[in-house]
Parts: structure tokens; sequence; C-alpha cells
């Protein structure tokens, strides 16, 4: 029996599960892995991922991908330029003429061989797809937040009509609006007697909800 892999290779510090079971090599899938992964605040810095298959009854590597690099720059040795000569010099490294190798400037600048089945990858496409997903959770997230809004507002407000109908003036919240004591204003969902923030937060986030909803509806249209 065959169980293929995908390996994340991860240059920075932090400690993350770099192997997981596939149940197939689905690029795509896995350069959005591997963005999803890449986070600067806990130090997990991936430049690429690549597959292979074990025979699970041996546990031996029966067959393994090239590297697919998430960026770089491709250059053949000796024509290189600053940015790998000053690596070579910290790092006192030497490549054989004629040998490619890439150039990774994320997080900083590493240099590797790069091999005749290594591929850099386009990752643009996978970005534009993790931030749609953002975006829809974002829009979800709002649309619910603004309901619970209303509502709320709406129960404060039922709230003291009922108070006024029962004659139980003294249950309804009152706010002084300067040191005088007088006026007074109805105090709704702690607002201080100023309505208007309940105003400006619903219309504030209506606008938030129509700009992601423009900008995915344009996604889908492309």
């Amino acid at each position: 029996m065959t169980q293929s892999y995908v390996q994340y290779l991860n240059v920075g510090l932090g400690l993350i599960n770099n192997t997981e079971p596939i149940s197939e090599w689905n690029i795509d899938e896995a350069i959005e892995a591997a963005l999803t992964l890449d986070d600067a605040t806990s130090d997990v810095r991936i430049i690429g991922f690549r597959f292979y298959d074990i025979e699970t009854t041996t546990n031996n590597v029966i067959r393994r991908s090239g590297i697919y690099y998430l960026e770089g720059e491709v250059f053949t040795f000796p024509k290189i330029d600053a940015d790998i000569t000053t690596f070579m010099k910290n790092t006192n490294a030497d490549f054989p003429r004629g040998q490619q190798l890439i150039k990774i400037k994320k997080p900083y600048t590493l240099v590797y061989k790069y091999n005749e089945d290594d591929t850099i990858v386009n990752v643009e496409s996978v970005m534009a797809k993790i931030q749609g997903k953002k975006e829809q959770e974002r829009l979800i997230q709002l649309k619910q937040e603004m309901i619970q809004y209303k509502n709320d507002l709406l129960q404060e407000i039922k709230g003291i009509q009922e108070a006024i109908e029962n004659s139980s003036y003294h249950t309804i919240d009152l706010v002084e609006l300067d040191a005088t004591g007088y006026p007074k204003a109805l105090n709704i969902l702690n607002d201080n007697g100023d309505f208007s923030k309940h105003i400006e937060h619903l219309r504030n986030t209506r606008l938030e909800i129509l700009t992601i909803e423009k900008k995915l509806n344009g996604q889908d249209e492309v």
C-alpha cells in the first residue's frame, strides 16, 4: 500500500508539523496550505514544499517530487548577482560552473541548488483564493453582528416603550447631558444620550458589507 505526503520547508525557528498525509499530489492545495502556515509572528517561514510517496509495508520512499518554491529567481553559476556573491562569501559556499541556483529573498536571502525537477509556483491566484475566503468569513461575521446589534437596539427601545405604557418611568435609564444635571436624555445601550452613535455604527457596518460584497462579486466575474 502507498501513502502520499506533503512536506513543507520551514526555514524559521517556529515549530510546526511540517509533514502531512494527503490523498493526492495537489499543487494548488499545497500552495494554499503553505501560505496559510507561513506566519512571521511565530517565525514560521515556509519557502516551499515537496511531495513524496511511501510504501507503507516497508516505509521506503518510492517516489519524490522536486521542490515547489513559493518564490525565487534562478541563476546559472557563475552568472550571479551581488546577493548571491555575498551569500557565498558569508557561508563559504561554492558551486560548479553551470549549476543552476535559486535565490530566495523572503524571509532573508537564501541560495540553494535549483534542480531540474524543481519549480517556482505562481502563488497569486491561490493568494486571491485565500483572501476571498477571509472576506467571505468577515462578511458572514458582519451580517451576524449587524442582526444582533439591531435586535439589541430594538429590545432596548421596546423596554422603554413598555416602561412608558406601564408608567414605570423610574426604570428608564437617563443620562445627564451636562454638569447641571439637566437636560437628560435616554441612555440606550450606553450611548450617553447620543443616538447618532448607533446610526453611525450601523451605517459603517453596512458600508463595509457592501464593499466586501462588491469585491467578492468582482472576483466571481473574473
